[in-house]
């Protein structure tokens, strides 16, 4: 695999997400926050077991045998996601909802942290760097993030950042726990926490 295919992917990622926020906000008027949560759920199954089939094919991994460690990760990482993302609609609701957007992408410091903490993830110089300097960045180009900590919509910010690391390190610890190859390992774990997500929520 290139070494520089993270980039286009990084860049699509970005730009995909940005559209889904816009969308979802959109969707939270007319169906609620639950409602709105839902829908990129239920939604999202039928591409990801369509992912899941290509990656058996193209790779020849069978399907791995989930143990108690995946499923107890998984839903870990299914109901933060859930959480984080009816946080981040609600955020989005508020007047400066850009604050609160921007104290969400903290989850990129948080993620080393709980990495640490519960996979036992090592924080090395580089890694340290890094976190440090894209979490300067958020703060940088958050509007009066000076005066702005004590804010409601500051604090739904970081709850929801603090969220959607948990679930990172969720999904991580139940991939890790599959012992397979990365691909089938996080395809195996996505059309699963998708569709827990998707029952918890009544879909």
């Amino acid at each position: 695999m290139a070494p520089w295919l993270w980039i286009p992917v990084t860049v699509w990622a970005a730009l995909a997400q940005t559209v889904r926020n816009a969308a979802q906000r959109h969707l939270t008027a007319e169906l609620g926050t639950l409602g709105a949560t839902l829908v990129r759920f239920l939604y999202g199954v039928p591409f990801a077991a369509i992912w899941l089939i290509a990656v058996r094919e193209a790779t020849g991994i069978a399907f791995p045998l989930p143990q108690v460690n995946f499923c107890l990760w998984t839903l870990l990482g299914a109901v933060s996601q859930i959480a984080a993302t009816a946080l981040l609609l609600r955020t989005m609701q508020e007047r400066n909802f850009a604050l609160g957007v921007a104290y969400s992408k903290t989850e990129v410091l948080q993620v080393a942290v709980f990495g640490l903490a519960f996979l036992g993830d090592p924080i090395t110089p580089s890694t340290a760097a890094a976190v440090a300097t894209g979490t300067a960045g958020v703060f940088l180009l958050s509007p009066g993030w000076r005066s702005a900590w004590t804010s409601r919509t500051a604090a739904l910010g970081l709850a929801c950042g603090a969220l959607f690391a948990l679930s990172a390190v969720g999904y991580r610890g139940a991939a890790l726990s599959l012992g397979t190859g990365f691909l089938m390992a996080a395809a195996f774990t996505l059309l699963v926490a998708q569709v827990v997500q998707t029952a918890l929520l009544g879909g």
